[in-house]
């Protein structure tokens, strides 16, 4: 019956077990910060099945994701960890092989991503990912030497006394809306390590702990623990609800039937909902103020939709743009004199909105009526919180074709909102081929055509050019932008990790603006992006600017720039 004990006793001790390894994991590194390093805590969050912190020097005010992030404060802490509890639980095998798998795995899940799906594929990063996996077995081995029997007894108790309850787990995540492909292969990789320590093969003492037992306490400890963690986030959320009242009731409301104005020059960034911070319209002060001192005069708010490639089906709203916030971080830009374009978009299984294609008329018919839905809602939300642009679209470069329906589309939304329209093309054939651009305020264009290894951008111009004089409407840049990686001028969207390379990004930014921004039919730019959360900074090779010497470019323009 030991394996059977080992088996009921991990499994009913697994969850709070795995949630405290997740906080030695997320928010370790930043409590280090905090003890040794003086660093000021600027978010603490957690749920019953997550975990986040984040922290930064003194006087900082964007949410600094180095400490959080940092792999390796996080390695250290970890392997140290690690290392303790197999001393100090030697003799306690079953426990102590629980602890370090725990820790282990809550490691490795959190590196893993990183390097499948965030680009981060660095070799100091797979090492890390590859030590996190050494941990995972050192638990798992630990386990086994807790189990009397041949291999197949021991491989078959830690696959019911780990793998299985973390694939519970994981199911919950999938429910919320992380990707199961993700998870998928994050269960694959346990399992295999836990075939391997199987082959650990210690004569195992006799355990004097019933295993009903040990599956109540864990199931006892485990409901003690999610209540705890639900008490804390009703009362957390009790306090932060009477503060956002109280911090919306100061902001002034929009003046009924203000007017707006139609063309207007627009020096601005997109300012997108970053975590741990979201749309929190009190954590995005500071940054709104700071931006201000850039010279930013107008920010695009990007609301996201979910749409299916398969099935013409469109779900809003989502994700972390609650309209609410959306509609307060509006009124917070305009005490600023910063002038807002709500840009709604939508974000498909593939990321890219220019796959979504719907060739079959009932098909086509069905997906237009449900953005129709997705448009009036947000032209509604513009309407009441008087964004001064409203974007009808964003890079569906095999949707715009059929010129009827956005001509309808176009119409319903001037019902709603009366202020000036855009839509936010696709560089290439479809900014260079939509007809219906007599029916909008301005002509959108997100700039991401490749520049020449010497950036001159003649045929740039000539090519935006060419388009605005068909149609006489003002041009803005709905997006530009370029990576922090080596030759981002080739292929601008693109984020594939390289050599950094920021004084090239700013070498971009001052070409497109230099080619622009005194044209007297171009009204604007909004770059592509500055988050809510200040991500960025030397080491980031994302798109952003922020903490970069592009945003330094961004400044002299919008400043001195004569506009």
């Amino acid at each position: 019956m030991n394996e059977l004990s080992a088996v009921l006793g991990n499994a009913g001790f697994f969850y709070p077990v795995y949630w405290l390894s997740m906080f030695v994991v997320r928010a370790g590194p930043v409590l280090l910060h905090i003890v040794f390093l003086h660093h000021r805590l600027q978010s603490f969050q957690f749920g019953l099945l997550w975990v986040e912190a984040a922290c930064g020097p003194p006087g900082a005010f964007a949410i600094h994701r180095g400490p959080s992030d940092s792999a390796t404060l996080q390695m250290l802490l970890v392997m140290a960890a690690a290392a303790a509890l197999a001393l100090l639980l030697r003799k306690h095998p079953a426990v102590g092989g629980l602890i370090v798998a725990a820790l282990g795995q809550a490691a490795l899940m959190t590196s893993l991503f990183r390097v499948l799906f965030g680009g981060r594929r660095s070799p100091a990063a797979i090492a890390t990912v590859s030590l996190y996996a050494v941990v995972l077995l050192l638990g798992l081995a630990l386990l086994a030497s807790s189990i009397q029997g041949g291999y197949f007894k021991r491989a078959a108790a830690l696959l019911a006394g780990f793998c299985l309850p973390l694939g519970i787990l994981l199911s919950f995540y999938i429910q919320l809306g992380a990707p199961w492909y993700a998870l998928a292969i994050v269960e694959a990789a346990t399992v295999a390590l836990t075939v391997i320590a199987a082959f650990w093969n210690v004569p195992a003492k006799a355990t004097s702990v019933a295993s009903f037992r040990r599956f109540a306490a864990g199931v006892a400890a485990s409901l003690l623990l999610a209540g705890v963690i639900q008490a804390s986030e009703a009362a957390r959320e009790h306090s932060q609800q009477a503060a956002r009242a109280a911090f919306v009731a100061a902001i002034p409301k929009p003046a009924a039937n203000a007017a707006y104005p139609k063309v207007f020059f627009q020096k601005g960034v997109n300012f997108t909902a970053e975590g741990p911070v979201g749309y929190n319209p009190q954590s995005t002060v500071p940054m709104l103020d700071q931006l201000k001192n850039f010279g930013v005069n107008a920010i695009a708010l990007v609301p996201y939709g979910f749409s299916s490639e398969r099935e013409p089906v469109v779900r809003f709203p989502g994700g972390m743009e609650r309209s609410e916030d959306i509609e307060v971080i509006t009124g917070l830009a305009h005490q600023r004199g910063i002038k807002v374009l709500l840009k709604p978009q939508l974000w498909t299984n593939r990321g890219f909105p220019g796959n979504i294609d719907f060739p079959a008329p009932a098909d086509r018919a069905r997906w237009f009526a449900q953005y129709r839905g997705f448009l009036e809602y947000y032209a509604t939300l513009a309407a009441k919180m008087h964004a001064d642009i409203f974007s009808v679209g964003v890079e569906l470069g095999k949707m715009t074709p059929y010129e009827p329906e956005w001509r309808a589309l176009i119409t319903r939304v001037r019902a709603i909102y009366s202020g000036p329209l855009v839509y936010s093309a696709t560089q290439g054939p479809e900014f260079e081929k939509i007809r219906f651009w007599d029916a909008l305020d301005y002509i959108g264009l997100n700039e991401y055509y490749p520049l020449p290894d010497d950036l001159a951008t003649v045929d740039l111009v000539r090519t935006v050019e060419t388009v605005q004089s068909k149609f006489s409407k003002p041009v803005i840049f709905t997006e530009a932008g370029f990576s922090t990686y080596s030759h981002p001028h080739r292929a601008p969207w693109d984020e594939a990790p390289r050599d950094l390379a920021p004084a090239e990004q700013a070498r971009c930014y001052e070409a497109v603006l230099t080619a622009f921004y005194k044209k007297p039919w171009f009204q604007g730019v909004y770059w592509w992006k500055v988050g809510t959360n200040g991500f960025g900074g030397p080491e980031d090779g994302s798109h952003t600017p922020w903490g970069k010497p592009a945003m330094d470019v961004v400044k002299r323009w919008y400043l001195q720039g004569g506009r």
